[in-house]
């Protein structure tokens, strides 16, 4: 009788654990109008599938910047040390919290999970390659990046 009881009470608590909101708040999905505009990333980062391996360009002393025009247009340049500095041009487009980056030319688009907190675009999640291992043959990975204006 005792264990019944107690289990009503924990799955009660539960309950008014995720109606109150207590299991931490998701950030709201940015709208368009949030996201237009020049970012610079503080995290650039590609974790490799399965996760294995990891490489932050920021964090080895690169850069790189996102460009979100207004027209839907977008510029991604990346400079990683040691490395030329590549740019991609192409069209970008949000729907709900999803980011889309798509090249130009290019029949894919890369799919972020978008979110926009106390000033950070968090685009987290796109299916990417990246040659971890530097032997000319790149690997699957995701892609992850924070930016700020």
């Amino acid at each position: 009788m005792r264990t019944g009881s107690l289990a009503a009470m924990l799955a009660l608590l539960s309950l008014l654990y995720l109606v109150a909101g207590c299991g931490g708040d998701e950030p709201a999905a940015p709208t368009a109008a949030d996201v237009v505009g020049l970012w610079t990333a503080t995290s650039y980062q590609y974790q490799s599938v399965p996760p294995d391996a990891a490489y932050d360009v920021i964090a080895y002393g690169g850069a790189a910047t996102l460009d979100l025009q207004q027209d839907g247009d977008f510029e991604l340049t990346v400079s990683p040390v040691g490395e030329l500095s590549t740019t991609t041009y192409g069209f970008w487009e949000l729907s709900g919290s999803t980011l889309g980056l798509t090249p130009q030319s290019l029949p894919y688009a890369w799919e972020f999970d978008a979110a926009l907190s106390d000033g950070v675009l968090s685009l987290r999640g796109a299916s990417v390659e990246h040659d971890f291992d530097h032997d000319d043959v790149p690997e699957a990975a995701t892609l992850d990046m924070l930016l700020v204006r």
